[in-house]
Formats: structure tokens, C-alpha cells, sequence
């Protein structure tokens, strides 16, 4: 388990439409252990305390890119 599969779990739900979906087919989005669960289903095992480590660098390096970010 890895917080390197956490992230790239974070980046291919961001990307990909379908597997969104798959995440929350009625609508209800699930807990912290529906996402681990999901990982698991497409390859990316993870454990909740990795989740929740990638979910902060994600958001991190977000700040990092806006606060850098110049308009043309």
C-alpha cells in the first residue's frame, strides 16, 4: 500500500468520467473506505491514513500552482 497509489487514485478519479460514476452510482458519494475500496477494484491499493496524506499533498501542491499562477 502506498500514498503514490493514493495519488494517482486521486488523479485518474479526476480524470476519468466513468469511473466517477462507478463511485457513486445513486448519487451518494461513499466514506473514506468506499474510495479505498474502489482503489483496490482498479489496481491502486492504499490504505485510509495514505488516502488522507495524498488528499493533503493533492491540496498542497494546488496552492502551490495558484499561488504561482500569473494571468495573461
Amino acid at each position: 500500500m502506498s500514498v503514490q497509489n493514493a495519488i494517482r487514485f486521486i488523479a485518474r478519479l479526476r480524470a476519468d468520467e466513468a469511473l466517477r460514476k462507478e463511485l457513486a452510482p445513486s448519487g451518494e458519494l461513499p466514506g473514506l473506505a468506499g474510495l479505498v475500496g474502489l482503489g483496490g477494484k482498479i489496481g491502486l491499493a492504499f490504505a485510509v491514513e495514505e488516502l488522507r496524506a495524498a488528499h493533503k499533498y493533492d491540496w498542497g501542491m494546488r496552492d502551490i500552482s495558484y499561488d504561482n499562477w500569473v494571468p495573461p
